[in-house]
């Protein structure tokens, strides 16, 4: 594919404070407004170092950050260029942040309901049969380990998540998948001492999955959303009551 010329526009000089951050912020907004392109390359170091008015080390810190972003590519002795289109890698500040949400939160669970019933639907929509064939198998090892006398919370975690996670590779969208593992494995991290709680009422903790299964299959948004909604509510007040019980989460 033939490089893409560089930009007609120059950038504007900026000030000395937070000279890195005022670079990257005026990429982002270059970016936003079209005269950045994808695939597009970057004036050279020595341009860009003349249009911001900034010296070299603060242009090549900005563009490393850029490249772990996922915005630019750079390719020894060819130049620096916009991505053509976003990688996974991309979400991993957004990723890290909700890392940092260590405790159960309402803000957690509204997070959730959002992303799961957006995803679910976007299963429904492009899962294959060997799609579906996961799935149902991953609902049968939870339903399965959950009838075993005294389940052992970990597995138990671990073979919910991977119903989940079945669920989002279904979506056939990287980034949702990259997303939505993140969101999960953060949501089930901080649900451990619910899942304690509700040791005693672990088939109706799983009836979810089934109707969640059997929504997806039927394809129908609204018993999809119903399904979701109807599990989140259920765990929201488990979280509710042990934190009336002064249960730390």
């Amino acid at each position: 594919m033939p490089a893409k010329s560089s930009p007609s526009f120059k950038f504007r000089s900026i000030q000395q404070a937070s000279v890195v951050d005022q670079i990257i912020e005026t990429f982002k907004h270059a970016l936003i407004n079209g005269e950045l392109k994808p695939g597009q390359r970057l004036p050279s170091e020595a341009e860009l170092v003349q249009q911001f008015g900034v010296g070299r080390s603060a242009i090549r810190e900005a563009m490393k950050i850029l490249q772990a972003l996922g915005v630019v590519r750079i390719q020894q002795g060819n130049g620096t260029y916009i991505v053509d289109e976003p990688t996974p890698s991309i979400l991993d500040p957004l990723i890290f942040a909700l890392l940092l949400e260590t405790a159960m939160s309402d803000d957690l669970v509204e997070l959730r309901r959002l992303f799961e019933i957006g995803y679910c639907e976007l299963a429904a929509q492009h899962a294959t049969e060997g799609d579906w064939e996961a799935i149902k198998q991953a609902a049968v090892a939870l339903e399965e380990y959950t009838a075993q006398p005294n389940p052992e919370v970990e597995i138990l975690a671990r073979l919910d998540l991977a119903f989940h996670h079945t669920i989002l590779k279904a979506s056939h969208n990287p980034l949702v998948l990259r997303l939505g593992q993140a969101i999960e494995e953060l949501f089930f991290a901080s649900m451990r001492n619910t899942y304690l709680a509700v040791n005693d009422n672990l088939d109706y903790a799983t009836k979810f999955h089934r109707e969640i299964m059997h929504a997806l299959h039927d394809g129908n948004p609204e018993k999809i959303r119903a399904a979701v909604e109807g599990s989140l509510v259920y765990w929201r007040e488990e979280v509710r009551k042990l934190r009336e019980n002064h249960v730390e989460l």
